[in-house]
């Protein structure tokens, strides 16, 4: 007897439930229950004793793992399963069950003995890697799906650019191929405004909403306004919050800007969002960099297009100062007057000016260190007036004018201060041109435009030799 009790103290306190059914009697109901059972599930013995163990089942009870040890119960063996159950409160808990059958000397089965451990913890921490699993395949096949959408990305863009009509097409097809089918989360293309020195978003697609929105080139180190004065793509996190956020994409995880540069002309910048992981790779940044090369290059053609089709000019006339142009900063170095005379060809960097009130041969010792002269050349002096060739650097802003097919119509530069009209023909945004030389020269401004029917004819003065 005192072996019995010492047995049954034990199974009192054991740290996991324990349970005796009599399947002798109806419905196969516990005779006995232990502490552990109580605080697991919450029913007390008066409650538990006498039923049937199904008490603890409830709704989400997945009705496989109960068929299991009703089928081993009638075949009299010995089963384990996990299963949900429910306490006295309506709470859920996981539990595994164990059940052995009980013989006695005739080798007949008397009672079931259960084991009832609470495995919470450990089931929803193999839910939690489940769901992980889940989630990590589900973002294995989007990644393998816009990789592949950016592999094709640059030959679609291609494909829209080598048919497109106007810029507002090319900048439509562009940022709708750029968002679609998740590739990148928003992409806009924009400008600078010259009239408020800002970056104002003209097309977008995706998750954003750029209306009315101007991004102010004051924010330098923000990767849109860099990538604009330096000519350089910029990819990492998204800049200024407060104004990224305002279109649409507060919390994104990085962003690209991508400056649209052709023929030494910026034409705007491409920016694009992503939100998955491992964003703007090596392989993804030279596509969008070729796409953004691609862009401009397709800008550029079309404005070639509309010059040779288009009959009326716009006239732009600028105030330069000193270290403005070459012939601005000459002017104060040797103390003398620049008068623009003409080019060799308009598309070529070879420029003529007449020079007064200095000796010609100086000039051109002096002219050879500004950056923007490649060489300078006295053709004809008389006295101290002379007529002098400048054949411009490559990079030079006349050079880079000349490219787009502006036109110089006008040059004088005296004491530090000068004038330079340009003539843009039709089709050529007057805006960019605009920007393209306050950019150069950063104390220019305009000082007026007028549009032609057709081109006027560039100011020219006498030359005598």
């Amino acid at each position: 007897m005192r072996d019995d009790r010492l047995i049954e103290r034990a199974i009192d306190e054991a740290p996991i439930g324990v349970t005796i059914a009599d399947p002798s009697r109806e419905d196969l109901p516990l005779i006995y229950i232990n502490d552990a059972f109580e605080r697991l599930t919450g029913y007390p013995k008066e409650e538990a004793l006498g039923t049937n163990c199904r008490f603890l089942q409830g709704e989400g009870t997945d009705p496989e793992p109960v068929e299991a040890m009703r089928e081993a119960i009638d075949e009299e063996e010995p089963v384990s399963v996990e299963l949900r159950n429910y306490r006295k409160d309506g709470t859920e808990f996981w539990n595994g069950v164990d059940i052995a059958p009980i013989h006695d000397g005739d080798d007949e089965v008397t009672h079931f003995v259960g084991f009832q451990t609470d495995i919470t913890a450990r089931k929803r921490a193999e839910h939690e890697v489940e769901r992980r699993v889940r989630e990590v395949e589900r973002e294995r096949r989007t990644l393998e799906r816009v990789l592949a959408r950016i592999e094709g990305l640059l030959e679609d863009v291609t494909r829209v650019l080598v048919g497109a009509t106007t810029r507002e097409g090319i900048e439509r097809e562009v940022c709708d191929r750029l968002t679609a089918e998740d590739a990148y989360q928003a992409a806009w293309i924009g400008d600078r405004d010259p009239g408020s020195d800002a970056v104002v978003p003209e097309t977008w697609a995706g998750d954003v909403d750029a209306d009315g929105a101007s991004l102010s080139m004051g924010h330098g180190e923000d990767p849109v306004v860099d990538a604009l004065t330096t000519g350089r793509a910029r990819f990492g996190p998204v800049g200024d919050p407060s104004w990224h956020g305002s279109v649409g994409r507060e919390g994104a995880g990085t962003m690209a800007a991508i400056p649209l540069v052709s023929g030494g002309t910026t034409y705007g910048v491409l920016v694009v969002y992503a939100d998955r992981p491992g964003a703007f790779d090596d392989h993804e940044r030279v596509v969008l960099e070729s796409v953004g090369r691609a862009i401009a290059n397709a800008y550029n053609t079309l404005e070639s297009r509309r010059i040779l089709t288009a009959d009326g000019v716009t006239e732009l006339e600028f105030d330069l100062q000193r270290g403005d142009l070459f012939a601005v900063s000459l002017s104060v170095r040797a103390d003398c007057r620049f008068t623009y005379e003409g080019s060799a060809h308009d598309a070529d960097p070879l420029l003529f000016f007449t020079v007064e009130g200095a000796d010609p041969a100086r000039i051109t010792e002096l002219a050879t260190e500004s950056p923007a002269v490649a060489e300078a050349t006295v053709l004809a002096t008389n006295d101290d007036r002379g007529l002098i060739e400048f054949r411009l650097a490559e990079t030079s802003l006349v050079s880079r004018l000349a490219n787009r097919g502006v036109r110089i119509g006008l040059i004088r530069a005296e004491d530090g201060s000068g004038r330079l009209r340009v003539v843009v023909p039709g089709g050529v945004n007057s805006r960019s041109v605009v920007e393209q030389i306050t950019d150069v020269c950063p104390g220019a401004s305009l000082a007026a435009s007028r549009e032609h029917d057709r081109p006027p004819r560039p100011t020219r003065s006498s030359t005598s030799s």
